[in-house]
């Protein structure tokens, strides 16, 4: 199985230092990998590609369902989201187009991460590709598909031996900070962390980015 290098061209302006979420990110570092095909997801792509970040955006579901959110949205009220998803209907890994730093995988399923920050993809014709990546922000909603981790993320949960269930069953974290009791480094909010109403999200995000900060504060100069 060979690692594809996308291309999707570099742009240098400064570092990132001031966003939690690319501490580690720079604009000529590999794509930053999103999945999902919602709102929150497009909030992500426009963020990073803001600021001159390469992204990757995979998702499941066809650019043309009728089921995606976009089509929900008033294109003279939601211009933005509109815009982006333009860009995953026409900057698809198969028909390339103008968008610099910016590639879409539609119909494409998580498979599982490998060392060295690889994501493995399967294809709508089931093959098998292998993506660098820098971060990942999955972002598929209240009820998410997590089997591209181990055991589906049971490991993770309150109780093991369950299954994960945003309402019965969610990952086991730290009040303080968010991060997974169970496994350093990995970090999860809102419904994935039993966190169920919106008012919550923004407590969350506030802890994991004051976690992010304060370990990037501890790194040795």
């Amino acid at each position: 199985m060979k690692r594809l290098k996308v291309d999707i061209p570099s742009f240098h302006p400064p570092r990132l230092k001031n966003h939690p979420l690319f501490l580690d990110v720079t604009p000529s570092s590999d794509p930053v990998l999103i999945i999902g095909a919602g709102l929150s997801a497009a909030d992500a792509v426009l963020y990073a590609r803001h600021y001159n970040v390469p992204v990757i955006h995979a998702f499941r579901r066809p650019v043309d369902d009728p089921g995606l959110v976009f089509n929900q949205l008033p294109k003279m009220l939601y211009p933005e989201y509109h815009k982006v998803h333009q860009m995953m209907r026409e900057q698809s890994i198969l028909s390339p187009s103008p968008y610099e730093g910016y590639c879409s995988l539609p119909e494409h399923q998580l498979l599982r991460f490998k060392e060295d920050r690889q994501a493995v993809f399967r294809n709508p014709q089931g093959l098998q590709k292998v993506f660098g990546v820098s971060l990942v922000l999955v972002l598929i909603g209240s009820h998410p598909d997590l089997s591209f981790l181990p055991g589906a993320g049971a490991d993770l949960a309150m109780d093991p031996d369950q299954p994960l269930s945003a309402k019965r069953n969610p990952i086991d974290v730290d009040p303080f900070t968010y991060q997974s009791t169970h496994q350093e480094g990995l970090y999860a909010m809102g419904p994935l962390a039993g966190d169920n109403f919106v008012r919550f999200v923004q407590g969350g995000a506030l802890a994991v980015a004051s976690s992010l900060l304060s370990k990037e504060g501890r790194k040795p100069p």
